[in-house]
């Protein structure tokens, strides 16, 4: 989904509009870098973190984009247990190493593995809940987000699926851009969609949901449950 997202917005402030307005920029989950600088762009995005409205002023509109945690963790897993980005093969990692996605180095990893080859060290339960200690920070702001402010949209990830076209046309309204943005936007959607992206990309792996419940053991389910089990009835999980 961030990926996604982020193929849209580039393509309307950065390629088409050449970033005359500002431009758009993703900043992974540096928060804090988000902060300083999203004064500079038009739109600004960031991950794994619940953002303190207080610190963008008074006009501002955000959208959030929200999966089933649990299909997070599935999808999660196996595209860190293949490495698919730099911090996940950095050996013997602090938490400072794992900033670019606020990540938690599992209690139980020892010395001398990579999230990576710890995860490929590891059976598919004990992976999957190495996973779910890993995304600690991720689901405790779940928790965290108001879902009565109208400045914020949720959309879920299970709706947008196969319907990215009219989503964006609601999210766009939602930011309340220019009908050119929006057209543009729109069609950007369309292109960038998973059925037409999906064997494109490396980064998509199965973009369908439910599929935790093909991967999670009762002992995972129970694992996640007693952490984050409060996720599923705040969001309407079942």
């Amino acid at each position: 989904m961030t990926a996604y997202f982020g193929s849209v917005l580039f393509g309307v402030y950065n390629v088409v509009f050449l970033r005359t307005m500002g431009g758009y920029k993703h900043f992974n989950s540096r928060i804090d870098s988000f902060y300083k600088q999203l004064d500079k762009y038009r739109v600004v995005s960031v991950n794994n973190h619940s953002i303190e409205a207080d610190k963008l002023g008074n006009n501002f509109r955000i959208s959030r984009f929200m999966r089933d945690p649990r299909d997070l963790v599935v999808s999660g897993y196996f595209y860190h247990k293949r490495g698919g980005e730099a911090w996940c093969r950095v050996v013997d990692p602090t938490e400072r190493d794992w900033n670019v996605v606020n990540g938690s180095v599992p209690p139980d990893m020892p010395e001398g593995h990579s999230f990576m080859s710890y995860l490929q060290s590891l059976g598919e339960e004990e992976g999957l809940k190495a996973e779910i200690d890993f995304r600690k920070k991720h689901f405790e702001s779940m928790l965290q987000w108001p879902l009565s402010d109208p400045r914020i949209r949720l959309f879920y990830y299970e709706d947008i699926l196969g319907n990215e076209a009219r989503i964006f046309d609601e999210l766009l309204r939602h930011y309340e851009v220019s009908a050119f943005e929006h057209r543009i936007g729109k069609w950007l959607a369309a292109y960038y969609s998973a059925e037409k992206q999906n064997g494109r990309s490396t980064h998509i792996r199965n973009p369908q949901p439910g599929q935790w419940r093909y991967h999670f053991t009762p002992e995972v389910e129970i694992y996640f449950n007693e952490k984050y089990g409060g996720l599923l009835e705040k969001y309407g999980y079942k």
